[in-house]
């Protein structure tokens, strides 16, 4: 791992759109916190981790309140994993989704690290921070993502899948946790607690194909993803579902939907529009 720990853009992105739908100043927080707005554009920037957790502080000090980090879960869950959830909703079974989260968080982020351990008659997600901890908006964020999200993969609530959730000190995520039935105790990182045999269960939106496009595109890219990349990432997307061009668009960090069409053509052509009537056609000759 790189001394320098790091953040996505993606993940600074979902951290500002929240900020800006309460009221905050973009550009005042990413001054205060030393971001350039500029490294927004690219989604496979990296962003210094001290930066972004300047960003968590400038939040706080803004006046956020405490329960800031876990109202991030919506974004969370869309683009600011880069298109991993669709890989981990894909997966035949949670085990199989969980070890592709471990392998590949850190393309996200290095500033924590994901670590699956199985003890006794438990299976234990663990997020240890790689240096010091991080600000427990983040760690909140990540938490009940985590939580929400592997209780939907599996069909069932979250008080009815998870033995407890242990927190790190001056996490809020208690509050939701207990809302959901889910018993909270304290640790010195979060950790998610699952019964051991929860590790075989099927996921509900199980995709074989699916899967195995993503997980070629995740085991072929280097670490630091270059624009081309997820333009090959968006190949994907416009030929395995029905998404929204504006939607791939926005997934790849691209602010204007123009510029991803711009950047497609340029990389390959032809529009994304055309690219993905040409494939359907196609697949229509075929049949």
């Amino acid at each position: 791992m790189s001394d320098q720990t790091f953040a996505s853009s993606a993940f600074t992105r979902t951290i500002l759109s929240h900020a800006r739908q309460i009221g905050l100043c973009e550009e005042e927080l990413l001054q205060r916190a030393g971001i350039s707005l500029s490294w927004l554009d690219d989604q496979q920037q990296h962003i210094p981790a001290r930066l972004v957790e300047q960003l968590w502080r400038e939040c706080e000090i803004a006046g956020v309140g405490r329960h800031f980090g876990c109202e991030l879960v919506n974004g969370m869950a869309t683009s600011c994993l880069q298109g991993m959830n669709i890989l981990l909703d894909s997966a035949a079974t949670l085990r199989v989704s969980l070890g592709c989260f471990t392998d590949y968080l850190p393309r996200v982020t290095n500033h924590v690290l994901a670590e699956l351990e199985e003890v006794d008659d438990e299976a234990r997600l663990h997020l240890r921070p790689a240096q010091a901890l991080p600000h427990f908006f983040g760690l909140d964020a990540a938490t009940l993502s985590l939580v929400r999200n592997i209780s939907r993969r599996v069909g069932t609530a979250p008080g009815e899948l998870f033995c407890h959730v242990r927190l790190a000190p001056g996490q809020a995520a208690g509050d939701w946790l207990g809302g959901q039935g889910v018993r909270v105790e304290a640790g010195e990182h979060p950790c998610l607690v699952l019964p051991l045999h929860a590790l075989d269960l099927p996921l509900l939106s199980a995709n074989p194909f699916l899967h195995q496009s993503m997980l070629r595109h995740w085991q072929v890219a280097a670490p630091s993803e270059t624009r081309s990349d997820s333009l090959e990432l968006a190949r994907h997307w416009l030929t395995a579902g029905d998404q929204p061009i504006e939607r791939i668009a926005e997934r790849l960090g691209y602010r204007q939907p123009s510029n991803f069409i711009r950047a497609f053509r340029k990389q390959f052509g032809i529009t994304p529009k055309q690219f993905r009537l040409g494939h359907f056609q196609a697949c229509g000759d075929l049949a």
